[in-house]
């Protein structure tokens, strides 16, 4: 049975994090003061001690990093409006005052006639009747967002699928644990702790500016900690790897319904799902990846040439020839 998902009739903005104006020295400093308060990164219990990391990077983050969101939003604001608008407030009460509200009246409603001519200009039947009708049921008012409950059913039933044969789910075990055992060229083995230059590495291919999981870590924080906590996270990771275990939120996503372009919006099978990764949980993978790449590169033939690194149909079509 689907899960049931209540539907918010009003849900408050999210207050976003503006890096511009973040104290990164600061907040460098504070992470690295909350080392010593964090266990060590070899521990046993890997779900309390990313608890207490995730804890003491959003506390330095909310000392640092301001945070906030436009209350009031006023449609067809522009600077001229803005103009109008601050001369209106300054104008003493009288006929002066009365002249600066007509021209702002006047001047947001020609902009709202300019917006609404745009867009029925934009409408175009000669092609296709999916964007003008679209267009036409977004003035007229029929067509809206449909319901949270059966967008998450459709979601459902589109990833449903049947339970995995049990013993093609040991064999694929097996293989797994005799895979950990094999040694890579350099003689290191595929569940031995992660080197610092594999975590650098990683930290080059973090992106900023990507979305948080459901442990609420950006990128931003991540690239922007101190050394100390840098190495206290790098030996948490390896711990992961050792004792093949990882955070319980790690292995869940947050999941996104976005609309398809060119689709209904009113109907449920118009949304795709997007699955957010918790970001540590991201930098593990390209560190996993490092490992096995050395090992499962030379076992692929010659012929596969998709999603190999400094490899292209190029060197497909040179074969064939």
């Amino acid at each position: 049975m689907p899960p049931r998902f209540k539907v918010p009739a009003h849900s408050d903005l999210v207050k976003h994090w503006n890096f511009r104006k973040a104290g990164w020295k600061r907040f460098c400093l504070l992470t690295d003061e909350s080392v010593d308060r964090l266990p060590p990164p070899d521990t046993l219990n890997i779900e309390r001690a990313y608890q207490d990391f995730c804890k003491s990077l959003l506390s330095a983050a909310k000392q640092c990093i301001p945070r906030g969101r436009r209350k009031d939003y006023v449609p067809c604001w522009d600077k001229e409006w803005k103009t109008l608008h601050r001369s209106f407030i300054r104008t003493p009460v009288g006929t002066h005052a009365d002249r600066a509200a007509s021209s702002l009246l006047s001047r947001l409603q020609q902009k709202k006639q300019e917006r609404w001519e745009e867009a029925v200009s934009s409408i175009d039947f000669s092609h296709s009747s999916c964007q003008a009708w679209r267009t036409i049921n977004k003035l007229t008012g029929k067509s809206g967002p449909v319901s949270a409950n059966s967008i998450s059913s459709q979601l459902v039933k589109n990833g449903a699928h049947r339970t995995g044969d049990r013993e093609s789910t040991r064999l694929v075990n097996k293989q797994l644990s005799d895979l950990l055992k094999i040694p890579t060229l350099e003689g290191h083995s595929i569940s031995e702790p992660f080197r610092p230059k594999e975590f650098a590495a990683a930290l080059r291919c973090l992106k900023p500016g990507k979305s948080p999981g459901l442990d609420s870590i950006l990128p931003e924080f991540i690239l922007h900690v101190g050394s100390a906590v840098k190495s206290w996270f790098f030996g948490l990771l390896s711990s992961c790897m050792c004792q093949l275990n990882i955070p319980k939120i790690w292995r869940r996503a947050l999941v996104v319904a976005i609309p398809k372009p060119e689709k209904p919006l009113g109907d449920p099978k118009s949304y795709c799902p997007i699955s957010l990764l918790c970001v540590p949980f991201k930098i593990l993978e390209r560190l996993m990846y490092a490992h096995v790449e050395t090992i499962i590169d030379p076992l692929l033939p010659q012929e596969q040439a998709g999603f190999r690194h400094g490899r292209s149909t190029v060197d497909q079509v040179t074969l064939l020839t």
